[in-house]
């Protein structure tokens, strides 16, 4: 395809939507005020529910990071019982251990 034949397919795709939007025009059942109200109004909405969905969204990754929180600060408390209780443990081992040593010695 030459340039010539480019540009002529190219000028009919602009005319044909220039056609189409004048159609569009002429046959519109309303107003272009009212057209601009709706448009207004959509975009309102739409903006209402991003709004909403960002607060959705910033409520969850809330809660889950709380979750999270609390999970980890009941493991760590865990954690800690366990190496108390395992600390009381090898303390009793130890003295056993040193009465059955004190035993055997003497």
């Amino acid at each position: 395809m030459d340039m010539d034949e480019s540009r002529k397919i190219l000028g009919g795709l602009v005319v044909g939507a220039i056609l189409g939007a004048g159609l569009a025009l002429l046959f519109a059942p309303q107003t272009g005020k009212r057209t601009r109200k709706d448009i207004s109004r959509f975009a309102k909405k739409t903006r209402d529910k991003a709004e909403d969905l960002a607060t959705d969204l910033m409520e969850s990754v809330s809660d889950l990071v709380d979750e999270i929180s609390d999970k980890t600060s009941d493991a760590i408390s865990k954690g800690k019982g366990l190496t108390a209780d395992a600390k009381k443990e090898i303390l009793k081992a130890v003295d056993r251990q040193k009465e059955k040593l004190e035993k055997i010695m003497g």
